[in-house]
Formats: C-alpha cells, sequence, structure tokens
C-alpha cells in the first residue's frame, strides 16, 4: 500500500513515426502536456521520460520500439510501485485496437494503469468504451485530418493563392491570428516591395552576381526584415531563389506551377534571366531557350538533322501575332565575334504546330502494341512475385523469433510445473518472455503494410505507355522533359522534308522496334521465359535476351516463339 504522504509513482511514454508530426505531436509538445497531467493529477515521475524518437512503422527492423518494450519493462521490475502509464492520446500508445488492449492487459497485471491525456480512457464502462474507440479511431481520424488539410491547401494553390506567410515584401494578412480562412492574394507592402523590385532589377541591368554587393545594396536602400534589423547574404540568397516574385506558386503536392494572383516584381522572363546571371551564365540570358519552357518543349529532344545540335525555340512578331517556331542556331564565332560558320540549316524555321504535330505521330508508331505489352504484364509480375518473397522471408523470421519465444515461455511453464525453478522466477521470467513477444507482434503487424496490388500496378503502367500521344500533350512541360527523355535518352534529328531520323529508343520501346523489325528464328531462352501460363511458347529475338535478363533474373526454363 502507498504511503498517505507518498505521492503514486507514473512513467511517460512519446512517440513521434511517419506521420506523428501532424496536429501538435512532437515530442516536446507530448512531454509537456504529459507532464503536466501528472502535476495535476499529484502523480511523481519515477523515471526519466521514454522517449522513442522518429522511428518508422515501416522499419523492418524488430528494435523500432526499443523504448515501449524498456517503458513496459520498468513496469514489470517495478510491478505495483507504477500506477500510471501516461501518453498523450492511445494512438501514441498503439496503431490499432488489438494491440492497445493487449499491451493495456500486460500493464493492468503489473499494477499500472493506461491515462491519456487528450481522451476520457478508464475502468468505467462508459471509459472503457470510449477507450476502445478511440484506439480504434484515432489513426483514421489523423489520417483524414491530415489529407483534408493537404487538399484545402493544394486546392488554394491551384487558384492562384498562397496559403501560407508570404515572403518579404508582402505584407502578412495575420489570417491565423485572426482566425480566418484566406481567400484572397497577398498584397505588396508598400515599404519593402519597391525596394525588393528595383534590387532584382538593378541584378538584371548591371548583371550583378555577388550576393555581397547585393546585400549591400539591399541594406543600403533600406530594406530590413519584417521585425527590423539589417538583411543578412542569406536572406538575399531566399530573395532571388524565390519564384513568387515571379508571380509563381508552385504546388509542393503536384509538383504544378500556378499563375499567381498576387502582384508580381517581374516577368517569369527576367527572373529565369536573373538565376541565369546569378549561375554565372551571362551570355545565356535568352528566355525563349530555357530548359523548361511550356512553348518549346521538344528543345533539347529534336536535333538538327544538318548539324546534330538540338533545335532552339523563338516567338517572333508579325503582323499576323505572334508565330512560334524552331530552329538551328549552331554557329561559331571569331574572338572580334564575327560569324566564321554557320550551320546549312541555320536560322531556318520550323512552324512549333507542325513539329509537334509529327512528333505525336511519330510517337503513334513507337507505340507498343497489344502483343508486346502481355508480355511485359507476364514479365514484371513474375519478376515482382520473385522480389516479394525476399520480403515475405523476412516476415516469416520475424513471425518464427514470435515462435521460439512463445515455445520458450511453455518452457519455463513446464519447468515450473516440474520444480526444476521457482514459481516466483519462472512467473518473472515469463513476464520478461510475455514482454518481448507483445512489443514483437506490435512490429511485425506495423510491418505488414498493405502490399501494393502489382496487377492493377502493371495495368495501369501498360496503360500508361500504350497511349504515348496521349500521354504527352497531357503532361506539364517539366514532366514532358523526363517522358521523352524516357523515350529518346539521345534525342532525335528531325528534317524538315524527310522528317525524324533513326534514334537509339528507351529499354522498353527499344525492345519493341526490335520484337517488331525482326522475323526471327527459335533462340534458346532458358531462364528467361516468364513462368505464368498465360504466355504462349515461342522464340524472341536474340536481341532481347539481355535486357530480358537484365528485368528478369533467370525463373523458367522454356522457349518462347515469337508470334
Amino acid at each position: 500500500m502507498t504511503h498517505p504522504l507518498t505521492k503514486p509513482k507514473a512513467i511517460i511514454y512519446i512517440r513521434v513515426s511517419d506521420d506523428g508530426q501532424v496536429d501538435g505531436t512532437s515530442l516536446e509538445f507530448q512531454e509537456s502536456e504529459c507532464k503536466k497531467y501528472c502535476e495535476g493529477k499529484g502523480f511523481e515521475l519515477a523515471h526519466e521520460v521514454f522517449r522513442e524518437e522518429g522511428e518508422s512503422a515501416k522499419d523492418l527492423s524488430l528494435n523500432n520500439r526499443a523504448e515501449f518494450l524498456r517503458a513496459i519493462e520498468f513496469c514489470r521490475k517495478n510491478k505495483n510501485r507504477i500506477k500510471a502509464f501516461v501518453v498523450l492520446r492511445v494512438n501514441r500508445f498503439a496503431r490499432n485496437t488489438e494491440d492497445h488492449m493487449a499491451v493495456r492487459k500486460i500493464l493492468a497485471g503489473y499494477g499500472t494503469e493506461l491515462h491519456s491525456v487528450t481522451e476520457l480512457i478508464g475502468n468505467k464502462p462508459q471509459e472503457k468504451v470510449f477507450e476502445v474507440m478511440a484506439a480504434a479511431f484515432s489513426e483514421y481520424d489523423n489520417a483524414i485530418r491530415k489529407q483534408q488539410c493537404t487538399d484545402g491547401m493544394s486546392q488554394k494553390v491551384n487558384q492562384g493563392i498562397s496559403p501560407w506567410k508570404p515572403p518579404l515584401g508582402y505584407e502578412s494578412g495575420q489570417f491565423k491570428k485572426r482566425d480566418l480562412k484566406k481567400t484572397e492574394a497577398d498584397k505588396p507592402d508598400p515599404v519593402r516591395f519597391p525596394i525588393i523590385q528595383r534590387l532584382l532589377m538593378t541584378c538584371l541591368e548591371q548583371k550583378i552576381k555577388s550576393t555581397t554587393e547585393l546585400t549591400r545594396l539591399a541594406n543600403q536602400w533600406g530594406l530590413t526584415k519584417r521585425k527590423g534589423g539589417a538583411i543578412s547574404p542569406q536572406s538575399i540568397d531566399h530573395i532571388f531563389a524565390n519564384k513568387f516574385y515571379a508571380g509563381i506558386l508552385v504546388n509542393p503536392f503536384t509538383g504544378k506551377k500556378i499563375e499567381g494572383k498576387h502582384q508580381w516584381m517581374v516577368s517569369p522572363e527576367e527572373f529565369n534571366q536573373i538565376q541565369l546571371i546569378r549561375q554565372g551564365k551571362v551570355n545565356a540570358v535568352v528566355a525563349k531557350r530555357l530548359k523548361n519552357n511550356p512553348d518549346f518543349p521538344l528543345t533539347r529532344t529534336i536535333k538538327c538533322a544538318e548539324c546534330g545540335i538540338a533545335l532552339s525555340g523563338s516567338r517572333n512578331r508579325g503582323n499576323g501575332g505572334i508565330y512560334y517556331s524552331y530552329h538551328c542556331h549552331n554557329r561559331k564565332k571569331n574572338e572580334a565575334g564575327e560569324v566564321v560558320w554557320k550551320c546549312k540549316m541555320y536560322g531556318r524555321t520550323i512552324g512549333r504546330d507542325k513539329l509537334h504535330n509529327d512528333f505525336l505521330f511519330w510517337l503513334d508508331t513507337v507505340t507498343p502494341k497489344k502483343e508486346f505489352l502481355d508480355l511485359f504484364q507476364e514479365v514484371v509480375i513474375d519478376v515482382w512475385r520473385t522480389n516479394g518473397a525476399m520480403l515475405e522471408d523476412v516476415m516469416r523470421r520475424q513471425n518464427a523469433e514470435i515462435q521460439e519465444l512463445k515455445e520458450k515461455k511453455l518452457g519455463y511453464v513446464e519447468m515450473i510445473r516440474k520444480g526444476t525453478i521457482t514459481e516466483d522466477f519462472g512467473k518473472e521470467v515469463i513476464e520478461s518472455v510475455d514482454n518481448e513477444i507483445a512489443t514483437k507482434q506490435i512490429t511485425v503487424r506495423e510491418n505488414n503494410i498493405d502490399k501494393l496490388d502489382i496487377e492493377t500496378a502493371v495495368v495501369y503502367a501498360t496503360n500508361f505507355i500504350s497511349k504515348l500521344p496521349h500521354t504527352w500533350t497531357d503532361l506539364e512541360v517539366e514532366t514532358k522533359k523526363r517522358f521523352q527523355k524516357l523515350i529518346l535518352p539521345e534525342g532525335i534529328t528531325y528534317d524538315r522534308k524527310l522528317g525524324f531520323g533513326t534514334a537509339k529508343l528507351g529499354l522498353i520501346y527499344e525492345i519493341n522496334r526490335q520484337l517488331d523489325g525482326q522475323k526471327t528464328s527459335l533462340v534458346d531462352l532458358e531462364g528467361i521465359e516468364p513462368s505464368s501460363p498465360g504466355c504462349k511458347p515461342g522464340a524472341l529475338p536474340l536481341s532481347y535476351r539481355p535486357a530480358i535478363h537484365i528485368a528478369y533474373n533467370s525463373h523458367a526454363k522454356k522457349r518462347i516463339r515469337k508470334t
């Protein structure tokens, strides 16, 4: 019995997992709230706080709940002396109802009761019901709120309004402090906006690369931080790298660039030129040749058929408006700046719309046909299943360790029965084994994450690569560039009269082309045929073998005949 003048003992367990930073559940916040709770309940801490720092529930290591095991072991070793196991909320304790109730039962056997700072749980009927519900729905609730928050911010960005605090030069509306939702674009700061705009334009016009010089000018012109104080070089670097000043918002959830509704300081073209100046590429300030110009996605992919240099894009104004075209820009100058050589196709334009339409037609010609895609699905699924067996093996080993612990426990029970060891010693050891079993079971369940539906994923992938023209049309310019690199790793030449030349294709498209272009003979492909019965026997061209070996790793022992 606890002495009337002695405070009941308690321990605190806090944890941050992959998604644990959501909704103010950092370790510091948890510790502070738990200590306040203990003080209010009259509990005395019996140990330093047990801190599970940033361990991932997806980690295959069986030790990723080491502090949790230490905490319940501490309760065991101090049986009936630790009255409270305090957590901020039940989702810090366990991530599903089964684990929650199992460990709570273990603690109860040590005379320790689970306490939640933010939830009403206990031994009364209504408290027990609430505890089960809280354990079951806490993870679901957190996931829903996180998704809603993410969706809301993403939608706001897509509307051209930044949901976050604006950068220096714009007024902060203090929406959060006023408990309001942000519904309008950020307004210019009447004092700082013109100074930063002047700084950006000065860099552009005078081609000032030095951060030190720009910092000096900013302080000289009276630019200060929001709370006062001189501008630092780090602040200058942040200003000159922020697309917000060019009227561009980047959706962090999709990577998509959005035209903001706020007043910009420089145009996107001017901003891009400033970046080139800051990188020391002073002579490259031509916005029309920027790497990710949305008007000309095929630059760096399409090459001049005469000289092999990637084409550039340009916009020219005429009587009918602005004309968009691609052209070769390859020429050489001497030290005096005089042109001494230029490509025969230099300056000869190719209409942008014509080139884009020709490219879409070419994409259709290299799109894999159904026969190839069926084989592709068979290979990928079979390889996935083989590699997936490795993960299954890890899980089997984990379950085997749990089974060994259960057998160990039965062994101690038998020794107690036979009198080989004392009952008190045996129970002590068995309790320790029970704790280890419970901890390992939690880890195994957390590691058994929803498995990827590989069949669905492969169907999605084949749909993607079977609709190349449609896919290319729908992509954003940055993704278009990566898409083109995937299909044409070294680019492709284009002649205004003859069209596209022959080019090296990405692996999957190269294999498809070789299959289509070779009438083939029987080839021994032992060790590479998909084991699925859905793939008909036959032969593949010899050039197909290395690629399949890379992807396939020797599974079946039949022949494949190309039909």
